[in-house]
């Protein structure tokens, strides 16, 4: 079986809704995943589940040593800027692993492997969670040389590293470094796009080593649902049981559940307000082996 690991940075407080995510993690029994962090490590002794301690001063500056350029991470959340470089940021952690990446902690995971399959892992290189781009929230890249030098790629590199706002590179930057040929590069230089067409054929050969796959797991996003329609008709309450995630909707089981627009107006492209925004407590869960329902109430027992 190939193995893989997720690389997940978290400094501060632990989100309410940790002991579920731990929970569904914990349950991905043949996935690792690998915490940096100063928060409470007595959340799990689960043996696929590691904690390295860390203060988010000295992540930043291994990072630095690591990187050899000047970055500048004032607050966690920039981290993400970071991703395209856990393959060097985190060399020691990935030895041995088939496959690394990255994930957020506002989601809950169903069964990862019946998803990224033996199949799936064997014939590709680079696996996303959405079909238009590498996701930034669940992400995974073959641990070869070529991607965990990946970052090095991404247009203007070392001065988004060195900005102290948010850019994203985690995911239009490393999906344009991942799709870009030398072709492209040679067209943009000589401002010559009929090179790029000419030898479009090279990025076609280069994506079919990519699984660029639709999870439908982040909703109300401008994304088409599974049947097309967009935000108003997806699914608004979704269910966590035993490992399972599912909806109100659709009759099968999904990868993962991921809360981002139900706690955050940041990204709701239709410009309504997100139901968690404002709440002081949005967790009631009082038995997590019980079914779990997340809606806009928030995540609680039936």
């Amino acid at each position: 079986m190939l193995k893989i690991t997720f690389i997940i940075p978290y400094f501060g407080k632990w989100p309410e809704w940790m002991e579920l995510f731990i929970d569904s993690i914990e349950r991905n029994k043949t996935i690792d995943f690998h915490f940096i962090t100063d928060c409470d490590t007595t959340v799990s002794k689960a043996p696929n589940i590691f904690f390295h301690k860390s203060t988010f001063e000295e992540y930043v500056n291994n990072a630095q040593q690591k990187l050899d350029v000047p970055i500048n991470i004032p607050n966690p959340y920039k981290i993400c800027d970071l991703r395209p470089f856990f393959g060097i940021i985190h060399a020691d952690i990935i030895k041995g692993y088939d496959f690394f990446g990255w994930t957020d902690v506002d989601l809950l995971f169903g069964d990862i492997r019946s998803f990224y399959t033996e199949e799936v892992l064997s014939n590709h290189d680079v696996i996303s969670s959405h079909a238009i781009r590498l996701a930034g929230h669940c992400a995974l890249l073959r641990n070869k040389e070529e991607f965990r030098n990946m970052g090095y790629k991404v247009y203007n590199w070392a001065a988004v590293v060195n900005n102290p706002n948010f850019v994203g590179i985690d995911e239009h930057g490393m999906t344009n470094a991942l799709t870009m040929t030398v072709w492209d590069k040679l067209s943009e230089k000589l401002k010559m796009p009929w090179i790029a067409s000419l030898f479009s054929w090279k990025r076609i050969q280069k994506m079919k080593r990519y699984y660029f796959v639709e999870q439908y797991s982040t909703p109300f996003t401008p994304i088409p649902w599974l049947d097309g329609t967009i935000n108003s008709d997806q699914p608004e309450e979704w269910y966590y049981k035993n490992g399972s995630v599912t909806n109100n909707r659709d009759d099968r089981e999904f990868m993962y559940i991921h809360f981002m627009n139900f706690k955050s107006s940041q990204w709701r492209h239709d410009g309504t307000k997100a139901p968690w925004e404002e709440k002081d407590v949005f967790y009631a869960v009082d038995n997590i082996k019980n079914k779990i329902f997340i809606n806009t109430k928030g995540i609680y027992n039936g």
